[in-house]
């Protein structure tokens, strides 16, 4: 009797596994392509070149949702993001691969031509009606094809769609039904998959706002990247990357939301709309922080810029860090956040500092080592 060659034998632990895919004939047609997607695992490389629109925040080929509560400028951020990337411009000191946008302007309006009026030059598509994306007469199909001939007609596919909003193409789907927001993402996923697009949701939070996206739990289950808006008393918005399926959370962009003036109405008043204007460094977040975690942030930059390192593990973000045990020996030597000479006093002074800057989400700390977030 003859053995059979079997998974894990040492043959096959040598990387000599090609007889494991012979004799195919008896296979039926879906068995046989599952066996053609399966790989032996010390056959895979690491992907080293990551796809992205905006690199940390926006990947090629994702389903992104972009939510906040009302007045957060959410629609203002979504078309800021889909005019640098339709320019090929650099977004928040971030990388931008130019690509083709359409953005669906489902609430439509008189006001959305305004807030495109004021852009510099604008390069994208707009769909401004209702449309549904849910149920037996969803748009999806249709608009696939739409794409698909602009496409040809212009040469090019497109790279990005904003859905602004989510709510108004529910086609009075319930938000909270795990069967309707299965049903959104199907639609979501085939919009994808015929166009390569990068696929963004925009949304609003629920009544209790710490509790993020409106909606049922598996909507954030089903997309790759979520961005929180906030704002604070003084007007500044920041948006913060949540979750990312495949990389680094933490990333923020602060900004405000300026206004310009368009022109005058029929009456002679001044017709306005807004943009959105990027915060300097030194507003991005930081106040309210005190001098000694000022202090205590400074020489973690010193000390980055000295000796940092990128540590490439997909929950660590991709910029360098340096070992958290040396930005404390440094905060904790002798004048620099505290005059005192007992060694516990300093510690205290340091312990304070660094959850002043968590707090603040100036830093990341995971396992033993210290970031600053960009």
């Amino acid at each position: 009797m003859t053995d059979e060659p079997k998974m894990g034998t040492e043959s096959a632990a040598e990387g000599s596994v090609s007889h494991l895919y012979g004799n195919r004939a008896r296979l039926k047609p879906r068995a046989l392509s599952l066996l053609s997607a399966t790989t032996w695992a010390a056959d895979l490389s690491p992907c080293l070149a990551r796809p992205y629109l905006v690199k940390g925040w926006l990947d090629q080929s994702a389903l992104s949702v972009l939510y906040g509560p009302s007045n957060s400028g959410k629609s203002f951020l979504a078309l800021d993001l889909a005019h640098h990337v339709a320019k090929g411009r650099s977004w928040g000191n971030r990388r931008v691969n130019k690509g083709r946008v359409l953005y669906i302007a489902a609430e439509g309006g008189g006001g959305f031509a305004n807030r495109v009026a004021a852009l510099d030059d604008p390069e994208f598509f707009v769909l401004s009606v209702p449309i549904t994306l849910t149920g037996t007469d969803s748009a999806a199909g249709p608009l696939t094809e739409v794409l698909q001939h602009l496409s040809a007609v212009g040469g090019a596919g497109f790279d990005m769609i904003v859905i602004d909003t989510m709510a108004r193409v529910m086609g009075g789907r319930d938000e909270n039904a795990a069967p309707d927001i299965a049903d959104l993402v199907r639609n979501l996923d085939l919009i994808r998959r015929v166009t390569g697009a990068h696929v963004m949701l925009v949304h609003h939070t629920g009544k209790d706002t710490g509790r993020g996206a409106r909606g049922h739990s598996s909507l954030r289950a089903a997309i790759d990247t979520e961005i929180e808006l906030s704002r604070d008393d003084l007007g500044q918005i920041t948006a913060e990357v949540t979750k990312q399926r495949d990389g680094p959370t933490g990333y923020r962009f602060c900004y405000q939301l300026r206004q310009v003036e368009l022109g005058l109405d029929q009456d002679g008043d001044p017709v306005t709309t807004c943009l959105v204007d990027p915060a300097v460094p030194a507003e991005a977040g930081r106040a309210g922080v005190s001098e000694a975690a000022r202090k205590a942030l400074s020489l973690l930059n010193r000390l980055i810029e000295d000796r940092g390192e990128i540590h490439r593990k997909p929950q660590y973000p991709s910029h360098a860090g340096v070992s958290f045990d040396l930005w404390r020996d440094a905060c904790m030597a002798e004048g620099e956040l505290s005059a005192s000479e007992n060694r516990d006093t300093r510690k205290r002074a340091f312990n304070r500092c660094r959850e002043e800057l968590e707090t603040a989400r100036e830093i990341v700390v995971r396992d033993d080592l210290v970031w600053v977030v960009q």
